[in-house]
Protein backbone atom coordinates (compact mmCIF):
# COMPACT_ATOMS: atom_id res chain seq x y z
CA UNK A 1 0.00 0.00 0.00
CA UNK A 2 1.62 3.30 -1.00
CA UNK A 3 2.36 5.90 1.78
CA UNK A 4 -0.16 8.58 0.77
CA UNK A 5 -2.84 6.23 0.45
CA UNK A 6 -1.80 4.91 4.23
CA UNK A 7 -1.63 8.78 5.41
CA UNK A 8 -5.43 9.14 4.09
CA UNK A 9 -6.80 6.33 5.52
CA UNK A 10 -5.14 7.42 8.62
CA UNK A 11 -6.50 11.00 8.77
CA UNK A 12 -9.90 9.81 7.80
CA UNK A 13 -10.29 6.93 10.06
CA UNK A 14 -11.09 8.67 13.55
CA UNK A 15 -13.09 11.31 11.94
CA UNK A 16 -15.25 9.23 9.50
CA UNK A 17 -15.51 7.13 13.02
CA UNK A 18 -16.84 9.84 15.08
CA UNK A 19 -19.71 10.69 12.09
CA UNK A 20 -20.60 7.35 12.33
CA UNK A 21 -21.44 7.44 16.07
CA UNK A 22 -22.77 10.57 15.40
CA UNK A 23 -25.48 9.69 12.91
CA UNK A 24 -26.27 6.56 14.96
CA UNK A 25 -26.91 9.20 18.04
CA UNK A 26 -28.79 11.53 15.99
CA UNK A 27 -30.87 8.21 13.87
CA UNK A 28 -31.72 6.47 18.36
CA UNK A 29 -33.12 10.29 18.95
CA UNK A 30 -35.07 10.68 16.14
CA UNK A 31 -36.62 7.02 16.43
CA UNK A 32 -37.06 7.38 19.97
CA UNK A 33 -39.05 10.61 19.46
CA UNK A 34 -41.02 9.25 17.14
CA UNK A 35 -41.91 5.92 18.61
CA UNK A 36 -45.19 6.75 20.07
CA UNK A 37 -46.30 7.76 16.46
CA UNK A 38 -46.03 4.37 15.42
CA UNK A 39 -48.81 2.10 15.96
CA UNK A 40 -47.63 -1.12 17.60
CA UNK A 41 -47.60 -4.42 14.89
CA UNK A 42 -49.12 -8.08 14.91
CA UNK A 43 -45.97 -9.63 15.43
CA UNK A 44 -44.38 -7.34 18.23
CA UNK A 45 -46.40 -8.98 20.84
CA UNK A 46 -45.65 -12.33 20.85
CA UNK A 47 -41.45 -10.85 20.97
CA UNK A 48 -42.01 -8.68 23.64
CA UNK A 49 -44.07 -11.25 25.72
CA UNK A 50 -40.68 -13.80 24.94
CA UNK A 51 -38.12 -11.37 25.87
CA UNK A 52 -39.90 -10.59 29.13
CA UNK A 53 -40.07 -14.66 29.61
CA UNK A 54 -36.43 -14.99 28.89
CA UNK A 55 -35.24 -12.01 31.06
CA UNK A 56 -36.84 -13.46 33.45
CA UNK A 57 -35.29 -16.78 32.91
CA UNK A 58 -31.92 -15.08 33.46
CA UNK A 59 -32.44 -13.59 36.56
CA UNK A 60 -33.31 -16.90 37.43
CA UNK A 61 -29.98 -18.05 36.40
CA UNK A 62 -28.30 -15.75 38.14
CA UNK A 63 -29.56 -16.66 41.59
CA UNK A 64 -29.69 -20.10 40.81
CA UNK A 65 -27.71 -22.04 37.90
CA UNK A 66 -29.06 -25.51 38.58
CA UNK A 67 -33.06 -24.69 38.99
CA UNK A 68 -32.50 -22.61 35.84
CA UNK A 69 -31.17 -25.09 33.78
CA UNK A 70 -33.22 -27.76 34.65
CA UNK A 71 -36.04 -29.16 31.95
CA UNK A 72 -38.86 -27.44 33.56
CA UNK A 73 -37.88 -23.96 34.04
CA UNK A 74 -36.58 -23.91 30.36
CA UNK A 75 -39.55 -25.00 28.94
CA UNK A 76 -41.51 -22.72 30.77
CA UNK A 77 -39.54 -19.48 30.12
CA UNK A 78 -38.75 -20.57 26.27
CA UNK A 79 -41.36 -22.07 24.80
CA UNK A 80 -42.47 -18.42 23.97
CA UNK A 81 -42.15 -17.56 20.81
CA UNK A 82 -39.89 -20.91 20.46
CA UNK A 83 -40.09 -20.76 16.19
CA UNK A 84 -37.45 -17.74 16.33
CA UNK A 85 -33.63 -17.93 17.70
CA UNK A 86 -33.58 -15.44 21.06
CA UNK A 87 -30.45 -13.55 20.53
CA UNK A 88 -32.02 -10.21 19.77
CA UNK A 89 -35.23 -10.86 22.15
CA UNK A 90 -32.27 -11.51 25.37
CA UNK A 91 -31.08 -8.38 23.83
CA UNK A 92 -33.98 -6.23 23.49
CA UNK A 93 -35.65 -7.84 26.79
CA UNK A 94 -32.11 -6.64 28.58
CA UNK A 95 -32.56 -3.04 27.33
CA UNK A 96 -36.07 -3.08 28.34
CA UNK A 97 -35.68 -4.23 31.71
CA UNK A 98 -33.39 -1.03 32.29
CA UNK A 99 -35.55 1.27 29.94
CA UNK A 100 -38.91 0.61 31.75
CA UNK A 101 -37.52 2.70 34.15
CA UNK A 102 -37.25 5.97 32.37
CA UNK A 103 -39.77 4.83 29.29
CA UNK A 104 -43.31 4.15 28.17
CA UNK A 105 -43.33 0.04 27.90
CA UNK A 106 -43.67 0.35 24.42
CA UNK A 107 -40.64 2.47 24.19
CA UNK A 108 -38.87 0.39 26.37
CA UNK A 109 -39.68 -3.37 24.46
CA UNK A 110 -38.31 -0.91 20.93
CA UNK A 111 -35.16 0.63 22.22
CA UNK A 112 -33.17 -2.86 22.06
CA UNK A 113 -34.00 -2.96 18.40
CA UNK A 114 -34.17 1.69 17.88
CA UNK A 115 -30.17 1.27 19.40
CA UNK A 116 -29.48 -1.82 16.28
CA UNK A 117 -30.99 0.42 13.97
CA UNK A 118 -29.28 3.93 14.45
CA UNK A 119 -25.88 1.67 14.87
CA UNK A 120 -26.94 -0.10 11.11
CA UNK A 121 -27.44 3.85 10.23
CA UNK A 122 -23.90 4.46 10.99
CA UNK A 123 -22.13 1.67 10.09
CA UNK A 124 -24.18 2.79 6.12
CA UNK A 125 -22.45 5.69 6.50
CA UNK A 126 -18.92 3.74 7.71
CA UNK A 127 -19.12 1.05 4.55
CA UNK A 128 -19.85 4.02 2.10
CA UNK A 129 -17.10 6.41 3.12
CA UNK A 130 -14.32 3.48 3.40
CA UNK A 131 -13.26 2.90 0.07
CA UNK A 132 -10.04 1.10 -1.78
CA UNK A 133 -7.28 3.92 -2.17
CA UNK A 134 -6.85 5.02 -6.22
CA UNK A 135 -10.68 5.78 -6.87
CA UNK A 136 -9.98 8.61 -7.86
CA UNK A 137 -11.98 10.35 -4.48
CA UNK A 138 -11.21 12.74 -2.04
CA UNK A 139 -11.51 11.88 2.26
CA UNK A 140 -14.44 14.77 1.15
CA UNK A 141 -15.90 12.78 -1.31
CA UNK A 142 -15.69 9.53 0.61
CA UNK A 143 -17.87 11.92 3.11
CA UNK A 144 -20.56 13.03 1.14
CA UNK A 145 -20.94 9.23 -0.03
CA UNK A 146 -21.01 7.68 3.44
CA UNK A 147 -23.52 11.17 4.39
CA UNK A 148 -25.92 10.04 1.35
CA UNK A 149 -26.33 6.58 2.10
CA UNK A 150 -26.79 7.35 5.18
CA UNK A 151 -29.53 10.01 4.43
CA UNK A 152 -30.46 7.28 1.96
CA UNK A 153 -31.16 4.50 4.84
CA UNK A 154 -33.30 6.74 7.01
CA UNK A 155 -35.21 8.48 4.85
CA UNK A 156 -36.57 5.34 3.07
CA UNK A 157 -40.03 5.48 4.14
CA UNK A 158 -40.81 1.70 4.72
CA UNK A 159 -37.82 1.11 6.84
CA UNK A 160 -37.85 3.82 8.91
CA UNK A 161 -41.36 2.76 9.89
CA UNK A 162 -40.00 -1.11 11.04
CA UNK A 163 -36.76 0.70 12.30
CA UNK A 164 -39.12 1.40 15.48
CA UNK A 165 -40.42 -2.49 16.07
CA UNK A 166 -39.80 -4.62 18.34
CA UNK A 167 -39.73 -7.48 15.55
CA UNK A 168 -36.32 -9.16 14.42
CA UNK A 169 -36.43 -7.93 10.51
CA UNK A 170 -34.57 -5.01 10.71
CA UNK A 171 -32.06 -6.59 13.70
CA UNK A 172 -31.66 -9.55 11.06
CA UNK A 173 -30.67 -6.67 8.48
CA UNK A 174 -28.57 -5.26 10.84
CA UNK A 175 -26.10 -8.35 11.90
CA UNK A 176 -26.60 -9.50 8.39
CA UNK A 177 -24.75 -5.86 7.16
CA UNK A 178 -22.35 -5.88 10.24
CA UNK A 179 -21.17 -9.33 9.17
CA UNK A 180 -20.74 -8.82 5.46
CA UNK A 181 -18.83 -5.73 6.29
CA UNK A 182 -16.45 -7.24 8.61
CA UNK A 183 -15.54 -9.26 5.97
CA UNK A 184 -14.68 -6.86 3.85
CA UNK A 185 -12.57 -4.90 6.82
CA UNK A 186 -10.85 -7.55 7.29
CA UNK A 187 -10.49 -9.55 3.82
CA UNK A 188 -6.70 -8.98 3.94
CA UNK A 189 -5.76 -10.32 7.13
CA UNK A 190 -4.62 -14.09 6.44
CA UNK A 191 -4.64 -14.85 10.42
CA UNK A 192 -7.02 -17.45 12.00
CA UNK A 193 -8.08 -14.86 14.53
CA UNK A 194 -10.03 -12.82 12.03
CA UNK A 195 -11.79 -16.02 10.89
CA UNK A 196 -12.90 -16.66 14.40
CA UNK A 197 -14.17 -12.95 14.24
CA UNK A 198 -16.66 -13.13 11.87
CA UNK A 199 -17.31 -16.40 13.01
CA UNK A 200 -18.57 -14.90 16.03
CA UNK A 201 -20.36 -11.91 14.36
CA UNK A 202 -22.08 -15.08 12.54
CA UNK A 203 -23.53 -17.08 14.78
CA UNK A 204 -24.48 -13.46 16.42
CA UNK A 205 -26.79 -12.94 12.94
CA UNK A 206 -27.75 -16.36 12.85
CA UNK A 207 -29.47 -16.55 16.41
CA UNK A 208 -31.36 -13.46 15.74
CA UNK A 209 -33.15 -14.68 12.45
CA UNK A 210 -32.25 -17.94 9.82
CA UNK A 211 -32.29 -15.00 6.88
CA UNK A 212 -28.32 -14.42 8.02
CA UNK A 213 -27.92 -17.86 6.04
CA UNK A 214 -27.81 -15.28 3.28
CA UNK A 215 -24.04 -14.27 4.47
CA UNK A 216 -21.99 -17.20 3.17
CA UNK A 217 -23.67 -16.95 0.14
CA UNK A 218 -22.78 -13.72 -0.72
CA UNK A 219 -19.26 -13.88 0.74
CA UNK A 220 -18.77 -17.27 -1.12
CA UNK A 221 -19.66 -15.69 -4.54
CA UNK A 222 -17.50 -12.29 -3.73
CA UNK A 223 -14.40 -14.72 -3.27
CA UNK A 224 -15.19 -16.63 -6.13
CA UNK A 225 -15.42 -13.24 -8.22
CA UNK A 226 -13.12 -10.75 -6.85
CA UNK A 227 -9.87 -12.34 -4.80
CA UNK A 228 -9.79 -16.35 -5.04
CA UNK A 229 -7.25 -16.99 -1.88
CA UNK A 230 -6.76 -20.20 -0.24
CA UNK A 231 -6.97 -18.00 3.68
CA UNK A 232 -10.14 -16.57 2.27
CA UNK A 233 -11.99 -19.57 1.55
CA UNK A 234 -10.50 -20.83 4.73
CA UNK A 235 -12.65 -18.48 6.70
CA UNK A 236 -15.89 -19.60 4.74
CA UNK A 237 -15.36 -22.64 6.72
CA UNK A 238 -14.09 -21.44 9.95
CA UNK A 239 -17.46 -18.67 10.01
CA UNK A 240 -19.84 -21.73 9.78
CA UNK A 241 -17.63 -24.13 11.94
CA UNK A 242 -17.67 -21.13 14.72
CA UNK A 243 -20.83 -19.24 14.30
CA UNK A 244 -23.24 -22.68 13.88
CA UNK A 245 -22.40 -23.83 17.54
CA UNK A 246 -22.57 -20.20 19.28
CA UNK A 247 -26.05 -19.42 17.49
CA UNK A 248 -26.88 -22.80 18.88
CA UNK A 249 -25.43 -22.25 22.40
CA UNK A 250 -27.35 -19.13 22.74
CA UNK A 251 -30.60 -20.64 22.47
CA UNK A 252 -31.42 -22.13 25.47
CA UNK A 253 -35.00 -23.94 24.23
CA UNK A 254 -32.50 -26.30 22.54
CA UNK A 255 -30.39 -27.75 25.87
CA UNK A 256 -33.38 -30.24 26.32
CA UNK A 257 -34.98 -32.59 23.65
CA UNK A 258 -31.99 -31.46 21.30
CA UNK A 259 -32.86 -33.31 18.20
CA UNK A 260 -36.52 -32.79 18.32
CA UNK A 261 -36.56 -29.58 18.90
CA UNK A 262 -33.92 -28.44 16.20
CA UNK A 263 -35.59 -30.99 13.64
CA UNK A 264 -39.05 -29.36 14.77
CA UNK A 265 -37.09 -25.70 13.96
CA UNK A 266 -35.67 -27.20 10.32
CA UNK A 267 -38.94 -28.19 9.31
CA UNK A 268 -40.87 -25.20 10.38
CA UNK A 269 -38.59 -22.79 8.28
CA UNK A 270 -38.99 -24.67 5.87
CA UNK A 271 -41.92 -26.57 5.08
CA UNK A 272 -44.08 -26.33 8.11
CA UNK A 273 -44.30 -22.60 8.07
CA UNK A 274 -47.97 -21.38 8.62
CA UNK A 275 -49.08 -19.86 4.97
CA UNK A 276 -49.86 -16.03 4.88
CA UNK A 277 -51.24 -14.95 1.73
CA UNK A 278 -50.42 -11.64 -0.23
CA UNK A 279 -52.44 -9.28 -2.04
CA UNK A 280 -50.62 -8.85 -5.71
CA UNK A 281 -52.03 -7.04 -8.87
CA UNK A 282 -55.72 -7.50 -8.25
CA UNK A 283 -55.21 -11.40 -6.58
CA UNK A 284 -55.13 -13.36 -3.70
CA UNK A 285 -52.00 -15.63 -4.20
CA UNK A 286 -50.47 -18.11 -1.51
CA UNK A 287 -47.86 -17.74 -2.11
CA UNK A 288 -47.46 -15.12 -4.51
CA UNK A 289 -45.82 -15.06 -7.77
CA UNK A 290 -41.59 -15.28 -7.91
CA UNK A 291 -41.63 -11.48 -9.44
CA UNK A 292 -43.59 -10.54 -6.67
CA UNK A 293 -40.20 -9.29 -5.05
CA UNK A 294 -38.47 -7.02 -7.87
CA UNK A 295 -41.64 -5.19 -8.33
CA UNK A 296 -42.50 -4.80 -4.31
CA UNK A 297 -38.79 -3.93 -4.16
CA UNK A 298 -39.08 -1.55 -7.29
CA UNK A 299 -42.86 -0.20 -5.55
CA UNK A 300 -41.61 0.42 -1.97
CA UNK A 301 -37.81 1.93 -2.70
CA UNK A 302 -38.67 5.94 -3.34
CA UNK A 303 -37.70 6.66 -7.35
CA UNK A 304 -34.76 9.15 -6.73
CA UNK A 305 -32.85 6.70 -4.22
CA UNK A 306 -33.58 3.88 -7.21
CA UNK A 307 -31.95 6.12 -9.60
CA UNK A 308 -28.92 6.79 -7.10
CA UNK A 309 -28.53 3.12 -6.35
CA UNK A 310 -28.70 1.89 -10.21
CA UNK A 311 -25.84 5.03 -10.55
CA UNK A 312 -24.05 3.32 -7.84
CA UNK A 313 -23.90 0.45 -9.52
CA UNK A 314 -23.02 1.39 -12.81
CA UNK A 315 -20.23 3.54 -11.21
CA UNK A 316 -18.69 0.78 -9.92
CA UNK A 317 -18.67 -1.14 -13.40
CA UNK A 318 -16.54 1.86 -14.57
CA UNK A 319 -14.25 2.19 -11.79
CA UNK A 320 -12.13 -0.66 -10.93
CA UNK A 321 -11.18 0.18 -7.52
CA UNK A 322 -14.62 0.38 -6.76
CA UNK A 323 -15.43 -2.80 -8.26
CA UNK A 324 -14.76 -4.86 -5.36
CA UNK A 325 -16.98 -2.89 -2.75
CA UNK A 326 -19.63 -2.37 -5.26
CA UNK A 327 -19.96 -6.12 -6.03
CA UNK A 328 -20.00 -7.20 -2.32
CA UNK A 329 -23.16 -3.94 -2.54
CA UNK A 330 -24.44 -5.80 -5.24
CA UNK A 331 -23.98 -9.28 -4.06
CA UNK A 332 -26.15 -7.85 -0.43
CA UNK A 333 -28.70 -6.21 -2.25
CA UNK A 334 -29.47 -9.44 -4.66
CA UNK A 335 -29.15 -12.46 -2.57
CA UNK A 336 -31.96 -12.08 -0.44
CA UNK A 337 -34.10 -10.92 -3.06
CA UNK A 338 -33.15 -13.97 -5.02
CA UNK A 339 -33.42 -16.29 -2.14
CA UNK A 340 -37.19 -15.47 -1.75
CA UNK A 341 -37.70 -15.49 -5.27
CA UNK A 342 -36.69 -18.99 -5.47
CA UNK A 343 -38.55 -20.31 -2.75
CA UNK A 344 -41.76 -18.03 -3.50
CA UNK A 345 -42.66 -17.72 0.45
CA UNK A 346 -42.82 -14.20 0.49
CA UNK A 347 -45.46 -12.87 2.38
CA UNK A 348 -46.29 -9.24 4.62
CA UNK A 349 -45.00 -7.33 1.83
CA UNK A 350 -41.10 -5.98 2.18
CA UNK A 351 -40.19 -7.24 5.60
CA UNK A 352 -38.39 -10.01 4.57
CA UNK A 353 -35.87 -8.20 1.76
CA UNK A 354 -35.52 -5.85 4.79
CA UNK A 355 -31.53 -7.40 4.66
CA UNK A 356 -31.48 -5.66 0.90
CA UNK A 357 -31.99 -2.19 2.02
CA UNK A 358 -29.06 -0.89 3.92
CA UNK A 359 -27.04 -2.37 0.88
CA UNK A 360 -28.95 -0.39 -1.17
CA UNK A 361 -28.46 2.42 0.50
CA UNK A 362 -24.91 2.40 0.60
CA UNK A 363 -24.91 1.95 -3.17
CA UNK A 364 -27.69 5.13 -3.31
CA UNK A 365 -24.36 6.74 -1.10
CA UNK A 366 -22.13 5.92 -4.09
CA UNK A 367 -24.20 6.94 -7.14
CA UNK A 368 -24.90 10.40 -4.94
CA UNK A 369 -20.56 10.75 -4.60
CA UNK A 370 -20.58 10.32 -8.72
CA UNK A 371 -23.02 13.40 -8.69
CA UNK A 372 -21.15 15.28 -6.69
CA UNK A 373 -18.05 14.31 -8.50
CA UNK A 374 -19.74 15.51 -12.01
CA UNK A 375 -20.83 18.93 -10.27
CA UNK A 376 -16.97 19.32 -9.23
CA UNK A 377 -16.15 18.86 -12.61
CA UNK A 378 -18.56 20.81 -14.64
CA UNK A 379 -18.27 23.96 -11.71
CA UNK A 380 -14.48 23.76 -12.54
CA UNK A 381 -14.82 23.71 -16.52
CA UNK A 382 -16.80 26.96 -15.92
CA UNK A 383 -14.74 28.71 -13.48
CA UNK A 384 -17.55 28.19 -10.71
CA UNK A 385 -16.09 26.20 -8.30
CA UNK A 386 -17.65 28.45 -5.21
CA UNK A 387 -21.15 27.41 -6.56
CA UNK A 388 -20.39 23.47 -5.73
CA UNK A 389 -21.01 23.42 -2.20
CA UNK A 390 -24.86 25.32 -2.85
CA UNK A 391 -25.18 22.74 -5.66
CA UNK A 392 -24.53 19.87 -4.31
CA UNK A 393 -27.21 20.84 -1.11
CA UNK A 394 -29.49 21.23 -4.14
CA UNK A 395 -28.84 17.75 -5.47
CA UNK A 396 -29.31 16.32 -2.23
CA UNK A 397 -32.93 18.62 -1.57
CA UNK A 398 -33.56 16.99 -5.03
CA UNK A 399 -33.14 13.30 -4.11
CA UNK A 400 -35.03 13.41 -1.01
CA UNK A 401 -37.60 16.05 -1.01
CA UNK A 402 -40.20 14.06 -2.68
CA UNK A 403 -40.59 10.49 -0.69
CA UNK A 404 -40.01 13.32 2.48
CA UNK A 405 -42.74 15.42 1.39
CA UNK A 406 -44.97 11.93 0.65
CA UNK A 407 -44.11 10.19 4.04
CA UNK A 408 -45.27 13.33 5.44
CA UNK A 409 -48.72 13.25 4.19
CA UNK A 410 -48.59 9.71 5.14
CA UNK A 411 -47.32 10.07 8.27
CA UNK A 412 -47.17 8.11 10.83
CA UNK A 413 -49.11 5.20 8.82
CA UNK A 414 -45.76 3.83 6.47
CA UNK A 415 -46.38 0.79 5.56
CA UNK A 416 -48.83 2.35 3.41
CA UNK A 417 -45.88 4.05 1.56
CA UNK A 418 -45.18 3.55 -1.93
CA UNK A 419 -42.51 5.24 -4.93
CA UNK A 420 -43.44 7.88 -6.76
CA UNK A 421 -42.14 5.25 -9.54
CA UNK A 422 -45.98 3.72 -9.37
CA UNK A 423 -47.79 7.10 -8.56
CA UNK A 424 -47.81 6.46 -4.40
CA UNK A 425 -50.27 5.34 -2.83
CA UNK A 426 -53.30 5.65 -4.76
CA UNK A 427 -51.39 4.62 -8.02
CA UNK A 428 -50.69 1.54 -5.77
CA UNK A 429 -54.60 1.12 -5.30
CA UNK A 430 -54.92 1.73 -9.30
CA UNK A 431 -52.79 -1.36 -9.37
CA UNK A 432 -54.64 -3.42 -6.98
CA UNK A 433 -51.49 -3.48 -4.68
CA UNK A 434 -52.15 -3.79 -0.72
CA UNK A 435 -52.85 -0.85 0.83
CA UNK A 436 -51.76 -1.71 4.44
CA UNK A 437 -50.69 -4.61 6.67
CA UNK A 438 -49.53 -5.84 9.88
CA UNK A 439 -52.15 -3.89 11.91
CA UNK A 440 -50.49 -0.80 12.40
CA UNK A 441 -53.16 1.40 12.42
CA UNK A 442 -55.23 0.44 14.86
CA UNK A 443 -53.29 2.44 16.72
CA UNK A 444 -55.51 5.55 15.45
CA UNK A 445 -58.81 3.36 16.06
CA UNK A 446 -58.07 4.26 20.00
CA UNK A 447 -59.10 7.50 20.75
CA UNK A 448 -63.09 6.73 18.23
CA UNK A 449 -63.00 3.66 20.64
CA UNK A 450 -62.19 5.35 23.82
CA UNK A 451 -64.57 8.19 23.18
CA UNK A 452 -67.42 6.25 22.15
CA UNK A 453 -67.98 2.47 23.12
CA UNK A 454 -69.06 1.48 26.70
CA UNK A 455 -67.65 -0.71 29.26
CA UNK A 456 -68.75 -4.04 28.50
CA UNK A 457 -69.23 -3.48 23.98
CA UNK A 458 -67.44 -5.65 22.24
CA UNK A 459 -64.75 -5.10 19.59
CA UNK A 460 -64.29 -7.06 16.27
CA UNK A 461 -61.23 -7.13 14.96
CA UNK A 462 -59.87 -9.30 12.14
CA UNK A 463 -58.80 -12.92 13.08
CA UNK A 464 -55.19 -13.03 14.90
CA UNK A 465 -54.80 -9.59 15.40
CA UNK A 466 -56.25 -9.61 19.33
CA UNK A 467 -52.83 -9.03 20.69
CA UNK A 468 -51.99 -5.60 19.42
CA UNK A 469 -55.45 -4.96 21.36
CA UNK A 470 -54.81 -6.77 24.27
CA UNK A 471 -51.70 -4.80 24.42
CA UNK A 472 -53.30 -1.36 24.31
CA UNK A 473 -55.57 -2.53 27.00
CA UNK A 474 -53.03 -4.01 29.33
CA UNK A 475 -51.36 -0.36 29.41
CA UNK A 476 -53.58 1.80 29.44
CA UNK A 477 -54.04 3.12 25.80
CA UNK A 478 -57.51 1.55 25.43
CA UNK A 479 -60.54 1.08 27.92
CA UNK A 480 -59.69 -2.41 29.77
CA UNK A 481 -63.75 -2.92 29.66
CA UNK A 482 -64.10 -3.69 26.07
CA UNK A 483 -64.37 -7.56 24.97
CA UNK A 484 -61.94 -7.84 21.98
CA UNK A 485 -62.91 -10.85 19.86
CA UNK A 486 -60.88 -14.02 19.88
CA UNK A 487 -60.24 -16.30 16.85
CA UNK A 488 -61.92 -20.16 17.35
CA UNK A 489 -58.85 -21.59 18.97
CA UNK A 490 -56.65 -18.72 19.39
CA UNK A 491 -54.30 -17.79 22.43
CA UNK A 492 -52.75 -14.52 23.86
CA UNK A 493 -49.21 -13.83 23.89
CA UNK A 494 -50.27 -11.85 27.28
CA UNK A 495 -52.79 -14.40 28.93
CA UNK A 496 -50.02 -14.76 31.83
CA UNK A 497 -50.94 -10.69 32.50
CA UNK A 498 -54.61 -11.24 32.63
CA UNK A 499 -55.51 -10.65 28.70
CA UNK A 500 -58.71 -12.39 27.81
CA UNK A 501 -60.90 -12.24 24.22
CA UNK A 502 -64.47 -12.85 24.02
CA UNK A 503 -66.14 -15.36 20.90
CA UNK A 504 -68.12 -12.57 19.07
CA UNK A 505 -68.87 -12.64 14.85
CA UNK A 506 -68.75 -9.50 12.26
CA UNK A 507 -72.56 -9.23 12.65
CA UNK A 508 -72.84 -9.65 16.81
CA UNK A 509 -69.73 -6.90 17.49
CA UNK A 510 -71.09 -3.44 18.90
CA UNK A 511 -68.08 -2.47 16.48
CA UNK A 512 -66.02 -3.74 13.65
CA UNK A 513 -62.71 -2.27 13.25
CA UNK A 514 -61.33 -2.93 10.25
CA UNK A 515 -57.60 -2.32 8.48
CA UNK A 516 -57.67 -2.24 5.20
CA UNK A 517 -55.18 -4.89 4.30
CA UNK A 518 -56.82 -7.31 1.11
CA UNK A 519 -54.69 -10.44 2.20
CA UNK A 520 -57.49 -10.21 5.23
CA UNK A 521 -60.65 -9.97 3.44
CA UNK A 522 -62.39 -13.03 3.31
CA UNK A 523 -65.59 -13.28 1.44
CA UNK A 524 -67.83 -12.43 4.78
CA UNK A 525 -66.03 -9.91 5.87
CA UNK A 526 -66.15 -8.47 2.00
CA UNK A 527 -70.04 -8.64 1.87
CA UNK A 528 -70.53 -7.41 5.38
CA UNK A 529 -68.52 -4.43 4.60
CA UNK A 530 -70.33 -3.32 1.33
CA UNK A 531 -73.33 -3.65 3.49
CA UNK A 532 -72.53 -1.06 6.30
CA UNK A 533 -71.51 2.58 6.53
CA UNK A 534 -67.95 2.97 8.85
CA UNK A 535 -68.45 5.49 11.39
CA UNK A 536 -65.24 6.24 11.25
CA UNK A 537 -62.37 6.23 8.20
CA UNK A 538 -58.91 6.45 8.58
CA UNK A 539 -57.87 8.17 5.09
CA UNK A 540 -54.46 9.44 3.54
CA UNK A 541 -54.33 10.58 0.29
CA UNK A 542 -58.32 9.40 -0.98
CA UNK A 543 -57.66 5.72 0.14
CA UNK A 544 -58.67 4.26 2.99
CA UNK A 545 -56.47 2.62 5.31
CA UNK A 546 -59.05 1.86 8.33
CA UNK A 547 -62.78 2.21 9.21
CA UNK A 548 -64.67 1.60 12.14
CA UNK A 549 -68.03 0.57 11.94
CA UNK A 550 -70.64 0.84 15.07
CA UNK A 551 -73.39 -1.33 15.73
CA UNK A 552 -75.60 1.80 15.33
CA UNK A 553 -74.69 2.51 12.10
CA UNK A 554 -77.26 2.53 9.31
CA UNK A 555 -76.90 0.10 6.66
CA UNK A 556 -75.07 1.64 3.17
CA UNK A 557 -76.95 1.37 -0.18
CA UNK A 558 -74.61 1.56 -2.07
CA UNK A 559 -70.74 2.16 -1.07
CA UNK A 560 -67.50 1.33 -2.47
CA UNK A 561 -64.32 1.06 -0.34
CA UNK A 562 -60.83 1.27 -1.97
CA UNK A 563 -59.35 -2.17 -3.16
CA UNK A 564 -62.98 -4.08 -2.27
Amino acid sequence: MKASALQDRAHGSLPNLAIALLLAMLTAILLVATDQDIGLTWDEPAYIAASESYVGWLGLLVRSPETALRAQPIQRAWAANHEHPPVDKIWSGLVWSVARLAMDDQTAHRLGNILLSSAQVGLVYWAASRRAEGDGTTQADRTISGLAAAAALITMPRFFFHAHLAALDVPAAAAIFATVCLFWGTRERTGLRADCLLGLMWGIALGIKINAVVVPIVVGLWMLLFQRQRYLFRRLIVMGLVGTPISLVAWPWLYHETLPRLDEYARWVTVDHWKIGQWYLGRFYMPPPWHFTLVMAFAVVPLTLTLLYLLGIARTAANEHLRPLGGLLILGALTPMVLLMAAQEVYDNERLFMPTFPFLAALAGLGFGWVVQGLRQATTRIGKARWLPALVLLAAGAFLAPHLVSAGVLYPHLLSYYSESIGGLPGATRLRLETTYWCETYAAALPYLNASAKPGQSVWIQPWSHDVMHYYQLHGKLQPELLISWPQGGSSAFANEGAWGYPVSLSEADYVVLQFRQSGFDEETVDWVRGHTPSYMLIRQGVPLLGIYAKRGQPATSRRNGGL
